[in-house]
């Protein structure tokens, strides 16, 4: 559990680490249940992408100091996650009009979110670039081996240790940064 006393920074580096956590593991049961049934998956996607949209507008609140860095920022993810959802909803009416394999519908899907959330990664935090490699890699992973489901893991874990990893990085370089400027504020007295 956080204390009273943990740095405002540490906390946010640690829930977006998190929230960076959970968005993994929920993009990679989309995937991984796609394969059994692609029409079954549409409102899954549907609410994951509703749910990545909502997370990244979260992690710009969270690391712009509880406001929003302008307006225009939150528009541009705003229509950034209106285009990842309307491209999700075109795979399926590509299904239904017999234009596209069932089988595939999760590598699609999984590449689409991969990307939305690599270019969100770009405006909003690191965390996401991370996350959307990490996807990209389980995409491509999926494609290509059979048994994906240990690479997905493998993926999974190395994208929660950089996600971490950076997090720590991130907080102590806050931390040390308010230090010296506590001691400057102290020197100048």
């Amino acid at each position: 559990m956080l204390g009273e006393n943990e740095p405002v920074g540490v906390r946010h580096a640690i829930v977006g680490a998190l929230l960076g956590l959970l968005m993994i593991v929920l993009a990679f049961a989309g995937i991984a249940s796609s394969d059994v049934s692609a029409l079954g998956t549409q409102g899954y996607w549907t609410l994951l992408t509703v749910a990545f949209a909502i997370a990244s507008l979260v992690m710009d609140w969270l690391h712009s100091e509880h406001a929003w860095r302008n307006a225009m920022g939150a528009i541009r993810l705003v229509l950034l996650w209106v285009g990842v959802f309307l491209a999700i909803q075109l795979v399926y009416v590509f299904i239904a009009g017999g234009r596209f394999a069932n089988a595939d519908t999760g590598l699609v899907n999984g590449l689409i979110l991969a990307l939305g959330t690599f270019a969100c990664g770009l405006y909003v935090n690191w965390r996401l670039v991370v996350v959307g490699i990490a996807l990209g890699g389980a995409t491509l992973a999926a494609a290509y081996v059979e048994q994906y489901l240990w690479v997905l893991l493998g993926l999974a874990v190395l994208a929660i240790v950089v996600l971490l990893v950076g997090a720590r990085l991130t907080a102590s370089r806050r931390q040390m940064r308010l230090a010296n400027e506590m001691a400057d504020d102290m020197a100048g007295d």
